[in-house]
């Protein structure tokens, strides 16, 4: 059998975001490469959350974090928990070329407490330098409506932090984009923010 090349394994890999991930990365050539990596990644794995309900619907949140660094882990990225970066940031993506991405995950129980967590990441985890000027918020619900989630914490969010631009999206999306100046190095700071239903009510 002929040897592959690594464009031939990224044909055979087309489609497959689990296979894709991995040579993806291993092929970076830049910090950027990297960050295009993470957020398909993540909404994968949330996605396969949401298709466990039942068995994830009373996971801890660093039960449910970890689960997530683990498929990340799988994925090829170099992911821990609550690893020291100005404190014990739930998600941390190192990499190479000075590469790193940050998240903090919390179960939603109100929108102040989705709040501390992004005070959180903006003000004591997140260095906004070059190539470290990403970040995320997960949202683990347990609740009816995801959708509702999302519109009432972006409205909270505008009234609790007037200097963060919240990106235009569609009443319902499921995910909303952030940008602001860190207070840290005057860099603009982008953050995702993403919700997965863990919702399990079965009427029979």
């Amino acid at each position: 059998m002929d040897e592959l090349s690594l464009r031939d394994l990224e044909l055979m890999a087309r489609g497959k975001i689990a296979w894709e991930t991995p040579l993806a990365l291993m092929a970076a050539t830049c910090a950027d490469d990297i960050l295009a990596r993470v957020d398909p990644a993540i909404d994968h794995i949330l996605q396969e959350f949401s298709r466990t309900p039942k068995e994830r619907h009373d996971r801890s949140e660093d039960g449910l974090s970890i689960d997530l660094i683990t498929s990340l882990k799988h994925f090829g990225f170099e992911a821990t928990h609550d690893t020291t970066t100005g404190g014990h940031c739930d998600i941390v993506i190192d990499g190479r070329f000075d590469f790193l991405w940050l998240g903090e995950a919390k179960i939603h129980s109100g929108y102040d407490w989705l709040l501390k967590g992004f005070n959180q990441l903006d003000s004591r985890y997140a260095t906004a330098i070059k190539d470290q000027d990403h970040g995320g918020i997960v949202i683990y619900h347990r609740g009816a409506r995801a959708d509702r989630v999302m519109d009432e914490w972006e409205k909270h969010l505008a009234e609790s932090r007037p200097d963060v631009t919240i990106e235009t999206r569609e009443p319902g999306d499921l995910v909303m984009n952030t940008r602001h100046v860190h207070e840290r190095t005057g860099r603009e700071y982008k953050v995702r923010h993403v919700i997965v239903s863990l919702y399990w009510n079965p009427k029979n």
